[in-house]
């Protein structure tokens, strides 16, 4: 047998759950019946994912219950179409800064369900990473890339020294980054904080600045002037140094319009 792992979520009503699972596209698998006519237990597929219902699970009020499923799929915006006057939606279609576009509902018990398919920009990256020109024109053909971002994703690509790739993105009318000297990203180097969230750490590596969010692995920033920069691996995301007398006193980072304000600290 294959190794894999299988959630298992206990409900109210088995008998119903699964109904309601079926009619949003599972599959099931296998049904056990209890003692009178109701099910004890059940395995629905979706894709490759399966998912088991087992009895005597509670009902609850809360928010967001203590499971939730993530289920990948791709064409959340038509399944949101097909789904929206049916069920509670949490979220409606949108990009998330990782590279995913998702919708978020309950299922009949109250538990959330992402569905998630990669977005254009996680398709383009993964296109330029991969040295996938058709992902890259794909991403490109959809109309919904910012110039900002494409202009990021060219100089990626002149690192990786993808021909086809460069020509696709420059006839799409991106250009490169701008260059910053050496001595202006070294003085971005540091640690910054803010009132809230984990400490970061600005370091410079190969003529390159790169970012650490708390534990976190280091992700490179591309410049898109002289004191802001884009993390290359999240989409809608700036940021901007605060200098102040010639000396850096801190940060903006802005994330899908919101700004959150840090201050160095070494």
């Amino acid at each position: 047998m294959d190794k894999k792992v299988v959630p298992m979520i206990h409900v109210p009503d088995v008998r119903a759950t699964v109904e309601w699972y079926e009619s949003i596209g599972f599959n099931v698998i296998a049904t056990y019946g209890n003692e009178s006519d109701g099910l004890s237990f059940a395995i629905v597929s979706f894709g490759d994912g399966e998912v088991m219902f087992s009895q005597d699970g509670e009902t609850s009020a809360k928010r967001r219950r203590e499971v939730d499923l993530y289920i990948y799929t791709d064409d959340v915006d038509e399944l949101y179409e097909r789904l929206k006057e049916r069920v509670d939606v949490v979220e409606r279609p949108h990009n998330t800064f990782y590279g995913m576009r998702e919708v978020i509902i309950r299922d009949l018990n109250r538990f959330w369900i992402t569905f998630g398919q990669e977005s254009f920009f996680g398709t383009l990256m993964n296109g330029i990473s991969e040295g996938k020109p058709e992902l890259v024109r794909q991403a490109v053909a959809s109309g919904q890339l910012k110039r900002e971002t494409l202009n990021v994703a060219l100089g990626f690509a002149l690192e990786k020294k993808n021909n086809d790739i460069v020509e696709t993105l420059k006839n799409a009318g991106a250009t490169p980054p701008p260059e910053v000297d050496l001595e202006t990203l070294e003085s971005y180097a540091g640690k910054y904080k803010g009132t809230h969230g984990p400490e970061v750490e600005m370091t410079v590596k190969d003529g390159k600045l790169f970012v650490r969010p708390g534990s976190q692995q280091p992700m490179s920033l591309w410049p898109l002037d002289q004191t802001t920069f884009k993390p290359i691996a999240f989409d809608g995301a700036t940021i901007i140094f605060q200098v102040e007398a010639g000396q850096t006193v801190g940060l903006k980072f802005i994330q899908d319009g919101h700004e959150n304000h840090l201050d160095r600290i070494t």
